[in-house]
């Protein structure tokens, strides 16, 4: 009796379905998609909460040639960033956001140089949370010239997607003279008493 002739494929050795090939090269695509989309090109530049180049540019201020807003970025990156983060972030906890904030965004810039100059203390409220703080460094402690805050001012007014006029030379002055004399932070109170221009 002779032995029966061995299939050439047998269960263990059957090749994959193509059903599963189909769905696996689907999913592989899928991947490279997203990857693609929400990679940010690789770039060292894009990080969270970018997805590409394109998307980071939308939130940075327009440089249109106006060497103000290189100049505040350099100043602010040197000084405020290292508080309120290159993001204009801030800090959980520690240092409240930028980004958004309305007391960077009024119309008005009067309150925002008056906390930029001699800094704030106690309760104050950004985009909705409390912060009890006290602010030590300031542009006063910090012996940064008027036009370097006007410019270190319209920069963060203008970057991370704010929309507000730029600050400039005079209406630091202004502040100043107004509050010459002046050796502590600011309460919420007292900002909110600040009239404000239309």
């Amino acid at each position: 009796m002779n032995p029966e002739p061995s299939s050439p494929l047998n269960q263990e050795e059957a090749p994959a379905p193509m059903w599963l090939i189909v769905v696996f090269s689907l999913l592989l695509y899928a991947g490279f998609l997203y990857l693609d989309q929400n990679g940010g090109g690789f770039s060292p530049q894009v990080y969270a909460p970018y997805r590409d180049l394109a998307d980071l540019k939308t939130y940075q201020p327009s440089r249109g040639g106006d060497d103000i807003i290189r100049l505040g970025e350099q100043r602010y990156v040197a000084t405020c960033g290292q508080c309120h983060q290159a993001s204009g972030l801030g800090a959980v906890g520690q240092f409240p956001p930028l980004a958004g904030s309305e007391w960077v965004t009024e119309s008005d810039p009067a309150r925002l140089i008056r906390i930029s100059l001699h800094g704030v203390q106690g309760p104050i409220t950004v985009k909705g949370q409390e912060w009890n703080l006290v602010m030590s460094l300031n542009a006063t402690s910090l012996g940064i010239a008027d036009k370097d805050l006007a410019a270190i001012l319209t920069y963060i007014r203008q970057a991370w997607g704010n929309k507000a006029p730029a600050v400039n030379v005079e209406q630091v002055q202004a502040v100043k003279d107004e509050t010459k004399g002046r050796a502590v932070q600011w309460t919420t109170g007292e900002l909110n008493a600040v009239p404000l221009k239309k």
